[in-house]
């Protein structure tokens, strides 16, 4: 005799689609909303359980800082989508990674945002020159870009267009 399902996808789906759960990244459940920790990602009693687990991590001189620690909760412009639940797990191949985030904020932390003369790196790329080949002639227009970067714009995960008449 089943009292009930515990683990019911479409269930928390439907909760949290209605406005009226979360999903916590502890329980692996909807949870109501009253039941939020500072972090968005757990539920009170997980957050909790996690600070616990922090201090004995740090007793045991771990210098780790996994991504699984409570974070006190961002400001809403500064927070990052939280995805669907299991978005990370079935995250396919092909699927380009959010870079929304990753913007430098006013307190200086994150990626930096570059002037890049994107519609400069777009005409090089269409005449079949290389990362190596566009670095140099960038550098020999004095914008100093690392090969790292250089390869997100190729690849488009860095938006190419935003900043085109930044160095025209």
């Amino acid at each position: 005799m089943a009292i009930g399902v515990y683990f019911d996808i479409k269930q928390d789906d439907q909760l949290i689609a209605t406005g009226s759960h979360f999903w916590c990244e502890g329980c692996l459940v909807a949870r109501p909303l009253d039941n939020q920790s500072l972090d968005p990602r757990y539920c009170q009693g997980c957050y909790e359980f996690l600070l616990k687990e922090v201090k004995v991590l740090k007793e045991s001189g771990s210098t780790r800082h996994p991504g699984w620690i409570p974070k006190p909760q961002r400001t809403q412009e500064n927070q990052c989508p939280i995805p669907s639940p299991g978005a990370s797990i079935m995250a396919g191949i092909n699927d380009k990674p959010n870079h929304t985030c990753q913007k430098q904020t006013e307190d200086g932390r994150g990626r930096p945002v570059l002037d890049l003369p994107f519609a400069l790196i777009k005409e090089l790329q269409d005449q079949d020159h290389g990362a190596t080949e566009i670095r140099r002639q960038l550098k020999d227009k004095g914008i100093e870009v690392s090969m790292r970067t250089l390869y997100r714009v190729l690849s488009g995960q860095t938006m190419m267009g935003v900043n085109d008449e930044a160095t025209e």
